[in-house]
């Protein structure tokens, strides 16, 4: 079953404008699958082939020159032959009228994104593919419950074969992809201690980032942690979402909030089976925090630190999200009652140091209702398929 994704329309509409486009995101994400959709007649090559990427990286010209007469070629997983990029720009330089010709995908967003900026800088669009949004799910036909969207995640294989076992997809994923992007990354000796850590992760999704509790949790030093911790957030795995500051001239929190990416790999983590009620689990307000996070990442333009905030002063009163846009600062809470307690909410203390500094504020409520959006008096209470609001 072939679900439409959001950002199809961006990707066209870079490969008219520029020489080259990147789709980039973590592992699983549709990234093949949507290119080959949208470019049926592209040439495609992976370098997942040992000895294509070793030809792309040792001889990156005899390489390209197998394209020579193609109007359209998608280079998949291009992070495993870093040289390629140099030709690249050598190619497109000698054809700068030559538009959307190179198509690439690659994983590991820190290193693909230093060759990036090295070699491709004014020439190449990068476009970030999330896995499924709860919109896309929904605009598919597919009916969902809050138990199964949070509990299965949003990998497209997932939501195209139903009958997959989400559970067994997960172990599949941390054991073939994870550990072969750590491996590419850094020189993780102890991949036991790596795997100990995420699930530490997970139990703390939501909270801020303390490498030295971690470090203690997994028996390693801090660095390791600060290592590792990069490496989850280069694969995609993890979001590390900063605070606000705003110069509101206010004693804020400083470190990161930090994310599983997919709340289907994070009940996995949490060892919940698929079939449970995730409502009877004391971390599902946690779980359902995580959620919103990435449906947020998914459904907005802007990226964590780039619009995209949380907030937390030192009396504790805190936001979960702000989404920063023109001068108007969204405030959003994530409860996962279907009736929240208005009471318990920080709205009005916070927009009151938000309009001294002349931001206008807006309130919203995410919360698993069946109504699309309900209107109060403070705040607007929506449910995850309608955050496109913020496009």
């Amino acid at each position: 079953m072939w679900i439409n994704r959001d950002c199809s329309n961006k990707i066209l509409d870079a490969v008219k404008m520029r020489p080259a486009v990147l789709v980039t995101g973590m592992r699983q994400a549709g990234k093949t699958s949507l290119l080959k959709h949208l470019f049926p007649d592209a040439e495609y090559i992976t370098l997942d082939s040992t000895l294509l990427a070793k030809e792309a990286e040792e001889n990156p010209k005899a390489f390209l020159s197998r394209f020579d007469n193609a109007k359209n070629v998608i280079i998949d997983e291009i992070q495993y032959a870093p040289h390629l990029f140099r030709e690249l720009k050598i190619d497109i330089d000698e054809h700068r009228q030559r538009n959307g010709k190179w198509i690439l995908t690659g994983s590991q967003q820190f290193s693909l994104m230093n060759h990036v900026t090295e070699s491709l800088a004014g020439r190449i669009r990068v476009v970030e593919l999330e896995p499924l949004s709860a919109h896309e799910i929904l605009n598919a036909g597919i009916a969902f419950s809050t138990n199964t969207i949070v509990g299965r995640g949003g990998f497209p294989e997932l939501w195209g074969e139903q009958a997959l076992n989400s559970d067994e997809f997960y172990a599949d994923y941390i054991k073939t992809y994870l550990e072969r992007d750590v491996r590419s990354l850094t020189n993780v000796v102890h991949l036991r201690d790596f795997h100990r850590l995420i699930q530490f992760v997970a139990l703390r999704s939501g909270s801020l980032l303390n490498i030295s509790e971690l470090a203690k949790d997994v028996a390693v030093a801090p660095n390791t942690v600060k290592s590792w911790i990069s490496v989850l957030e280069a694969s995609g795995i993890i979001t590390l979402l900063p605070p606000f500051s705003g110069n509101i001239g206010k004693r804020l929190i400083k470190a990161p909030k930090i994310y599983l990416s997919d709340t289907g790999l994070l009940t996995h983590l949490l060892h919940i089976q698929p079939d449970q009620n995730l409502s009877d689990f004391p971390a599902y307000g946690h779980m359902w925090e995580n959620f919103v996070m990435s449906e947020l990442k998914k459904t907005i333009v802007e990226q964590p630190g780039n619009g995209l905030f949380y907030y937390r002063d030192s009396n504790g009163v805190e936001i979960d999200f702000l989404i920063v846009r023109n001068n108007v600062v969204y405030m959003i809470e994530a409860k996962s009652a279907e009736q929240p307690d208005g009471r318990k909410l920080n709205f009005k203390k916070v927009a009151v140091v938000l309009k001294e500094k002349k931001y206008k504020t807006e309130s919203i409520l995410v919360a698993p209702i069946s109504e699309g959006e309900i209107s109060l008096k403070d705040y607007r209470i929506v449910n995850p398929a309608m955050l496109k609001i913020f496009r």
